[in-house]
């Protein structure tokens, strides 16, 4: 017998919740990602067979709620006691505010790649998808997304170090290739 997602999510929970605490900074935001995903599965639990990577779907599910949550916190006016019990406290704060940075960069950066590319970069780079995955989702010669994210990659990493040496490095770290 097959496994569902459902089987595959509880044993791979240690694992997707350290994924969701990435996202979120934050111990109750990535339990609240997580308790979305499991009701996501448990709607529509079915084999694990019939998704290619189960893993990845995983990670793209917690980055789409995640993204989700973002957008939905912007557009609402939090009360005076909710704005300063939302700041997380941090062990150091400079790394947090670099790679938050670093990551905004990139997303502006990317902003100007054709979307085709941007969704490409983001399955490969941010949700763990393999090269031959992502190139038969985006139906693109798998030899040719891996030039196009060369050039990007080098792009990226030059205009980076346009700015310093070290954002260079972070980048670079961000956006290593697998």
């Amino acid at each position: 017998m097959q496994k569902k997602l459902s089987e595959v999510f509880v044993e791979q929970y240690q694992a997707l919740l350290g994924v969701a605490f990435q996202l979120t900074r934050n111990e109750e935001d990535a339990l609240d990602l997580m308790q979305d995903l499991a009701e996501t599965i448990a709607r529509n639990d079915r084999p694990s067979s019939s998704i290619e990577h189960p893993m990845a779907f995983f990670r793209t599910c917690l980055r789409n709620a995640r993204i989700n949550s973002l957008k939905k916190s912007q557009r609402e006016v939090p009360s005076e006691p909710e704005v300063f019990s939302q700041i997380p406290g941090t062990d150091s704060v400079e790394s947090d505010v670099v790679g938050s940075a670093a990551m905004a960069w990139l997303k502006r950066e990317l902003e100007s790649y054709p979307l085709e590319m941007r969704e490409a970069f983001y399955l490969y780079f941010f949700d763990g998808y393999s090269l031959d995955e992502v190139a038969k989702k985006l139906n693109i010669n798998k030899n040719t997304l891996s030039q196009r994210f060369v050039r990007i990659r080098s792009k990226l990493v030059k205009k980076a170090s346009d700015q310093s040496l070290f954002f260079a490095l972070l980048v670079l770290f961000l956006l290593k290739p697998r």
